[in-house]
């Protein structure tokens, strides 16, 4: 199994165990309206079907999906990429109870080096919606760069939203972690 550590967490493809308590930050709304494709209220075993549909993923670098392993063992969010066209696009979300805490900008930075180590893509896409504030800042610590606003749907809140979008190039990422 695909493993990448950092100081304080694990990063690893989600597994059944997870779904007990990715179910319950995705059924908050404080997480899912800061989504795009996350209904609210997160539909009963929507996890479970979520982890069973993504499982085997491993061989695909612009699909992964890593489960965030807190000290204490805990699965405490996600990251990773989908795949848009050649590109892969950077996602995430973390439990509220460990925001401030630098857990997302950690885990970001080791799925991007890892990214970047087994591929090579000429960027990373991501983005947020216009709101969120908080996670505009790790994409900026990482070295996004805005390439444009555009408009996306959120599931959870049932309309479009403005929505910033951003890329990160390896020369970006590389000047922003020796920076930090």
């Amino acid at each position: 199994m695909l493993e990448l550590k950092t100081e304080r967490l694990l990063l690893r493809p989600p597994i059944p165990e997870d779904a007990e308590r990715m179910q319950r930050i995705l059924d908050d709304f404080e997480v899912a309206k800061n989504l795009s494709r996350v209904p609210h209220p997160y539909p009963e075993n929507g996890a479970y079907e979520y982890i069973e549909r993504i499982s085997g993923n491993d061989t695909a670098p612009f699909d992964q999906k890593f489960s965030i392993i807190d000290k204490d063992g805990q699965y405490c969010g996600m990251t990773g990429y989908g795949q848009q066209g050649e590109v892969p696009q950077l996602g995430y979300y973390l439990d509220p109870l460990h925001w401030g805490k630098g857990y997302m900008t950690e885990a970001c930075r080791a799925v991007i080096e890892w990214m970047f180590a087994v591929a090579t893509p000429d960027y990373i896409k991501s983005g947020v919606f216009e709101t969120n504030a908080a996670s505009l800042a790790i994409q900026t610590k990482l070295g996004f760069n805005e390439v444009g606003r555009s408009h996306m749907h959120c599931l959870a809140q049932n309309t479009d939203l403005p929505h910033i979008d951003t890329q990160l190039k390896r020369e970006a990422f590389i000047a922003a972690t020796n920076a930090h």
